[in-house]
């Protein structure tokens, strides 16, 4: 009997290895045996007993890794979205001027693509380039214009450009094949209500209304269309708006 009630209190200074005191008081289970909705629980009553300032700090300090997690994840669904969008875009016609003085020129690319017959098409859009200028002599353009130019041409990029009628003698003089025959291109009727023109791969008009709009402050105003456009429809399509002003 003896022995018996000296094993017994052997155990108890031991302890059990069956009784885990855990069972019986759950608030002495290690965090990492705990279930998510414990878990949740424990980080909720947490937080009713903070103010704001603390709760912020709080859940900034722990979960600022979901919250970044959660900004990349936004940012990389939008991103996605919008460079799809972006493939579904074409430029349905592109203009370059030669020293504009315009710096905005959203209302004018709107109007050019209403014109063409795209409004509302938000797949459409009209490109306006004027960050060319001519050379300090104005017979040509200057250096980066010039890369600029020889660049869009090769690349088929540029379907209207619009220059000074001394540029555009140079261009001519260098290479006589840039430019469409725009008798050709828009018909005899509407080439001649532009009025005598020195050849048929320009028109020179003096219009107040065009030299607005682009920011110009020279005359005459010189228009062509360079031969390696893609939207040589377009390009006539506008010119025959500007036509029908003339007459």
């Amino acid at each position: 009997m003896s022995d018996r009630n000296q094993d017994k209190e052997k155990r108890e200074k031991q302890g059990d290895p069956e009784h885990d005191e855990s069972v019986l008081n759950p608030e002495r289970k290690d965090e990492l045996d705990l279930s998510k909705k414990e878990r949740r629980l424990i980080e909720k009553e947490k937080l009713k007993g903070m103010g704001i300032g603390k709760k912020l700090e709080y859940i900034w300090m722990y979960y600022k890794p979901v919250i970044f997690g959660v900004i990349a994840a936004i940012a990389l669904v939008f991103g996605v979205r919008d460079y799809y969008e972006g493939l579904k875009v074409k430029t349905v016609l592109s203009v370059a001027v030669v020293d504009s003085r315009i710096e905005d020129t959203d209302s004018t690319a709107e109007e050019i693509k209403e014109q063409l017959g795209y409004e509302g098409d938000k797949y459409s859009r009209v490109e306006i380039n004027v960050n060319m200028t001519s050379n300090e002599d104005g017979d040509g353009l200057e250096y980066y214009a010039q890369m600029t130019y020889v660049t869009q041409i090769a690349a088929g990029t540029m379907d209207i450009m619009i220059m000074p009628e001394k540029v555009y003698d140079t261009l001519y003089e260098n290479n006589d094949q840039s430019f469409l025959n725009l008798k050709e291109l828009l018909g005899e009727e509407s080439f001649q209500a532009f009025g005598n023109q020195t050849d048929e791969t320009h028109i020179s008009v003096t219009d107040s209304e065009l030299a607005t709009k682009f920011g110009l402050s020279y005359e005459p105003i010189c228009i062509v269309v360079p031969a390696s456009t893609s939207e040589a429809d377009n390009a006539a399509k506008w010119l025959s708006v500007l036509a029908e002003r003339e007459k």
